[in-house]
């Protein structure tokens, strides 16, 4: 009976061997590649909801103040152009979504960027049928094959962002869910599409698109959408109406109808055409792109409604005229119009009254020329109380309740301020954290000048509030520069600061101040004058 099973085992080896070394060293996997592109969307009109439940529109950008072509790419939700595109992977379809934008990194510095949102087949009929049935039922498509490619890191080719794209399939399952909605309706007389760019699901605040989205003719999405081809629901090769030209457009068979306007590619888009560019093999994306989802509630979206909210006033007052001097190498002082300038760029201050829960609170927002704002909430009663020493002291420290830096807007401050006022406190807290806004500066009545600088600290106490407190400074979310150590330090007015006059910046940060609201302050003849020298 040994013999017997040993003469089997040799007669399975002698069978199965030719299979396993059968196959040849040159096979190489079929991959996919770049079938067919869309035309590009180049305008669309972004509405938004500002604190005054006025509707505040932009083209191309999602704002609730009116923007500049200058300061059109420092919001998140803009775009150049959007088009889709099919990638094909052996027997299956790959969709993405493409769009262009610039981005502000810091003082005078952008970059341009290719977005990519990647979907599945039927995640893209989806979004076929979600256009033709127009209900106005905001669809959501979840994915986590997103990223984008920077002009900033190297080419900035075809080739590279299918290596990225590659990259974030590979990577989907630990990747943050990314989601795309959009819906369809008939309203005011036209066939509308209002959507939103892709952004991350925990941070969606409008799923809905009442608030807050672009919108634009039906039409004109509907020139922009590629077939959707039988494959998706057979998984048979099947061209169908479909062919590809050799410029990789998709056609329809027979299609002799030339175009009344045809759009030609503007000289500096990023364009996929006659590219030769595939993605390595992957055996199926199923793991990193989701299915589409509908809301369970139909969104009342036919009217664009008001919103109950703190009640925030228009500014109160302004610090505009403020110019940023640097000593550079050279031991020469500049301004930010000098290539050698590598201090930050702040153009102007603004102040508003806050008022929530019958309390009443002084906003701060700091405005970057090229990079956005950054925002503070302080209790006005807090404001008051540290104010009283502005003419004895040099740094004044403001308890912040609420922050939000750069890449935020006036509308995320408000609710981010609201949702952090209505957070109970944590008595059981081991850590204890408070958070100031920081201004620092030399004053000099007699010449009438001011120079200053505004930072944020992120502060610590472990295990009681009289234990020893550890801080972080912070200048804001997105912006470094070389000499952030001598925040806080004299030595800092030898290297960079601010400068206005003396008059514009007390009138300024008094302006909350009234005749029986400011505490008891300095007699004057103790006020400090200091020495300001010219540069």
């Amino acid at each position: 009976m040994r013999y017997i099973n040993l003469l089997v085992l040799v007669m399975l080896i002698i069978g199965v061997t030719p299979k396993m070394s059968g196959q040849s060293r040159n096979y190489k996997p079929e991959r996919p590649a770049i079938e067919s592109q869309s035309d590009k969307l180049r305008m669309a009109k972004g509405w938004k909801l500002d604190i005054l439940g006025n509707w505040i529109s932009n083209e191309n950008a999602i704002s609730d103040i009116e923007l500049t072509e200058a300061t059109k790419y420092s919001v998140p939700q803009n775009f150049k152009w959007l088009q889709f595109v099919l990638l094909k992977n052996g027997g299956q379809d790959i969709y993405a979504l493409l769009y262009e934008t610039t981005a502000y990194i810091s003082a005078g510095q952008s970059e341009r960027r290719v977005y990519y949102f990647l979907m599945d087949s039927p995640s893209y009929s989806n979004i076929i049928s979600t256009i033709q049935q127009k209900t106005g039922e905001t669809m959501t498509i979840h994915s986590s094959s997103f990223g984008y490619m920077s002009d900033r890191d190297g080419v900035y080719t075809a080739n590279k962002l299918l290596k990225q794209m590659e990259q974030s399939i590979l990577d989907a399952e630990k990747s943050p869910a990314y989601n795309l909605n959009l819906n369809a309706q008939h309203v005011d007389s036209e066939d509308v599409v209002r959507f939103r760019l892709p952004e991350q699901a925990s941070l969606i605040k409008d799923e809905n698109l009442k608030e807050s989205y672009f919108e634009t003719g039906l039409k004109d999405i509907q020139r922009i959408l590629l077939p959707v081809s039988s494959q998706a629901e057979t998984r048979e090769f099947d061209l169908g109406n479909v062919t590809v030209s050799p410029s990789g457009m998709a056609q329809s068979i027979d299609d002799d109808i030339a175009d009344r306007t045809p759009v030609k590619p503007q000289a500096e888009d990023f364009n996929l055409t006659d590219q030769k560019s595939v993605l390595p093999t992957e055996d199926s994306i199923s793991n990193g792109i989701q299915n589409i989802s509908l809301q369970d509630t139909i969104a009342a979206i036919n009217e664009r409604p008001t919103k109950e909210t703190a009640i925030v006033s228009a500014p109160i007052a302004q610090l505009s005229d403020i110019e940023g001097w640097y000593l550079n190498s050279e031991g020469e002082w500049v301004t930010d119009n000098n290539h050698s300038y590598k201090f930050e760029t702040v153009g102007k201050y603004e102040m508003r009254n806050f008022r929530y829960r019958d309390k009443d609170y002084i906003l701060i927002t700091r405005f970057e020329k090229y990079a956005g704002a950054s925002y503070y909430l302080i209790s006005k009663a807090d404001y008051l109380n540290t104010l009283v020493a502005l003419e004895r002291s040099s740094i004044l420290r403001f308890p912040v309740i609420a922050y939000a830096g750069i890449g935020n807007t006036l509308r995320d401050m408000i609710e981010l301020s609201e949702k952090t006022i209505d957070t109970p406190e944590n008595k059981d807290a081991v850590v204890y954290r408070s958070n100031y806004m920081v201004l620092q500066y030399k004053l000099s009545l007699q010449k009438n000048i001011s120079r200053f600088f505004v930072f944020y600290q992120e502060c610590s106490k472990y295990g009681a509030e009289t234990s020893r407190e550890n801080c972080n400074t912070k200048v804001s979310n997105k912006i470094k520069y070389d000499d952030e150590a001598m925040l806080g330090s004299d030595i800092l007015f030898n290297k960079a600061y601010y400068e206005s006059t003396y008059n514009n910046f007390m009138n300024f940060f008094r302006r909350p101040v009234s005749s029986n609201s400011l505490p008891e302050s300095t007699p004057k003849e103790d006020k400090t004058e200091w020495d300001i020298e010219a540069r």
